[in-house]
């Protein structure tokens, strides 16, 4: 599951720089139009500067860890995560209400229920 994931993170990181060069490129013809003056470059420049911008800019992924994970507690909530197809346990800190998701060991029969708290 591990390698799945990574392989997956490899696709994105390629998509993003195709992107990046593809707005690179746009930037770069829009300029030429807008020295032309030509009317629509003022529109492409605009927009590939934005999504260069947001290409350049955006989060590079979600990292859920508690800043203390001394201070977990297992709250008995489990469900099958989608993205990892995994089973997971919640856990939280009771004093911030910071959460964590951990794989859980499948110990008793009938895990593979996604369960929640009432």
């Amino acid at each position: 599951m591990r390698f799945a994931r990574l392989s997956r993170f490899g696709r994105a990181s390629h998509l993003r720089k195709g992107l990046l060069l593809a707005a690179a490129v746009l930037v770069a013809l829009s300029m030429l139009l807008v020295a032309a003056g030509a009317a629509p470059g003022w529109w492409l420049l605009i927009n590939a500067a934005i999504l260069a911008a947001a290409l350049a800019f955006e989060r590079h992924g979600y990292d859920p860890r508690a800043p203390n994970p001394a201070a977990l507690r297992a709250t008995g909530e489990r469900f099958h995560d989608p993205t990892s197809r995994e089973l997971v346990e919640v856990w939280e800190d009771p004093a911030t209400g910071a959460r964590e998701y951990r794989p859980a060991a499948r110990e008793r029969p009938g895990d593979d229920a996604p369960r929640t708290s009432a």
